[in-house]
């Protein structure tokens, strides 16, 4: 019996253990994480539409070695989330992502966070709200964080979270916004601890001072956070427009390509479109702003939409839409469908993959005649930045092409070459409470195949200061108004 007693409490010991604040930490086995990893290798050989985009075979099977390698040792949950991280960061798709649950799921999301936000530029890090105790001037630049300096920092970040395409500027734009934030992130990749050493340049005296600071429960930040940075009264609008008669310009801002929900009626954006587009013929205008900063994407359909005030001929924005398996593969490993062949009209091509024919959930895959009423004959340039993601970059993209927009602002996140967002999928892991969440679709747009694995670069590298941001200054929108449409 004591035998027997002793082999429980091993196995016991081996799920969990205890550290620091009480908290029990669970400890993965070898064979626990091989066997996810396997898993996770097979869905996104078999299933994902852009495993290989940026990377060769050769190159995902040594990096899938070295991560089983590195899983062949007994290790802490924490650490083997890490490691799907970076198997999904490799993959170099926005619309793929590592995850956890479960217990686990309740770790991550509950870890303690630095006190502040952040603003990146230039592989810097400068902090614009600090919600700590210190009285550490805002603008102040951060040099380095336990010793880690601030671009090893962003670049050991980057190893585990990536964009579309290995373009950097969207990751280090998110990781100053709400979603990919440094302040969670940081104790992801670095480790929770409660106190780290700062060494920060201060931006009124620009003394170097080292200092400890200590981290904060994710109730404390909101809280604090919640104090300092006035709440929005509601939910920023998906479309803007005016019109400057005297400068003669139009600005119009697009926030998203869906006003409330993908259901919407489909002529939600084009009769937007049409009111502004003919309030910019009526009153003469030479000249348009279109903001796509900070536009996390929608329906593909609604840039398509916007693109026909600009053409001169028909155009079919995507040239094909593929998925690497039907119902049937589905109904083999899971014995369900997820009514891919009903929604999408799937036809089996002769390299074996799958080519979509319905076009009601995907009209990116329809023509587009030129608008005969209220076409745009005037000077466009589109602004864009690292927040410009999926649909966002591919209006970017088609924009560039067919409208010969002038693009000014930072590289954004997305791009037209790659995962289409519409049909996603969750993949859980058996052993592990790590899961990841992957694209189905894969889209081929019309635009240039040499430009299609990068993101979307703009013809004038315009971004904030940190003095800028600061002062709540647009930069961008201040040269484009002041240095660029004077000239144009």
């Amino acid at each position: 019996m004591d035998t027997i007693f002793r082999l429980i409490l091993i196995g016991f010991l081996s799920m969990y253990i205890v550290k620091g604040r009480a908290q029990e930490y669970l400890v993965y086995q070898p064979e626990q994480m091989l066997a996810d990893l396997e898993k996770f290798k097979t869905i996104l050989t078999k299933i994902h539409p852009g495993t290989y985009t940026h990377q060769t075979h050769e190159e995902f099977d040594q990096m899938i070695n070295d991560l089983m390698f590195r899983s062949s040792k007994p290790m802490e949950a924490k650490a083997f989330y890490k490691i799907v991280l970076q198997l999904i960061a490799n993959i170099h798709d926005g619309h793929t992502q590592a995850y956890t649950f479960g217990k686990l799921g309740s770790v991550i999301h509950n870890q303690k966070r630095l006190p502040f936000q952040v603003y990146i530029r230039d592989e810097r890090i400068f902090i614009v709200k600090n919600l700590s105790t210190l009285e550490i001037t805002e603008g102040s630049e951060i040099l380095s964080i336990d010793s880690n300096l601030s671009n090893e920092i962003i670049f050991e970040i980057l190893a585990h979270y990536s964009s579309d395409g290995k373009s950097h500027s969207g990751m280090q734009h998110w990781l100053g916004g709400p979603y990919k934030s440094f302040y969670r992130l940081y104790p992801e990749i670095f480790g929770e601890r409660p106190i780290y050493n700062l060494v920060y340049r201060d931006y009124k005296t620009k003394k170097i001072i080292k200092t400890k600071i200590k981290s904060i429960s994710k109730e404390i930040y909101e809280t604090r956070a919640s104090k300092k940075i006035p709440l929005e009264t509601k939910p920023e609008e998906a479309f803007n427009f005016n019109i400057n008669k005297k400068d003669d310009y139009a600005y119009l801002k697009i926030s998203r390509f869906f006003k409330e929900s993908y259901d919407e009626p489909e002529n939600t954006y084009p009769d937007f479109y049409k009111q502004c587009f003919k309030k910019i013929s009526n009153n003469n205008i030479k000249n348009l702003i279109i903001d796509l900063r900070n536009n996390g994407g929608g329906k593909a359909s609604n840039a398509a939409y916007l693109l026909q005030y600009f053409i001169d001929q028909s155009i079919t924005p995507a040239k094909e839409i593929v998925t690497l398996v039907d119902d049937k593969y589905f109904l083999e490993i899971t014995g369900d469908t997820i009514n891919l062949n009903e929604s999408f009209g799937l036809k089996q091509k002769t390299d074996g993959t799958f080519r979509v024919t319905k076009h009601e959930l995907l009209r990116d895959l329809m023509n587009y005649a030129p608008i005969e009423e209220y076409p745009y004959k005037g000077r466009l340039v589109v602004l864009i930045n690292g927040g410009t993601a999926s649909a966002g970059g591919i209006a970017a993209s088609l924009l560039k092409k067919y409208a010969n927009a002038n693009l000014v602002g930072t590289e954004t996140y997305g791009y037209a070459g790659i995962s289409n967002g519409v049909r996603q999928i969750s993949v859980k892991g058996n052993h592990t409470e790590t899961a990841i969440y992957l694209p189905l679709l894969h889209a081929k747009y019309a635009i240039d195949e040499h430009i299609q694995k990068r993101s979307v670069v703009p013809d004038h590298n315009v971004s904030n200061s940190i003095q800028d941001i600061l002062e709540n200054n647009d930069a961008v929108l201040e040269f484009t108004l002041k240095k660029l449409l004077p000239t144009m």
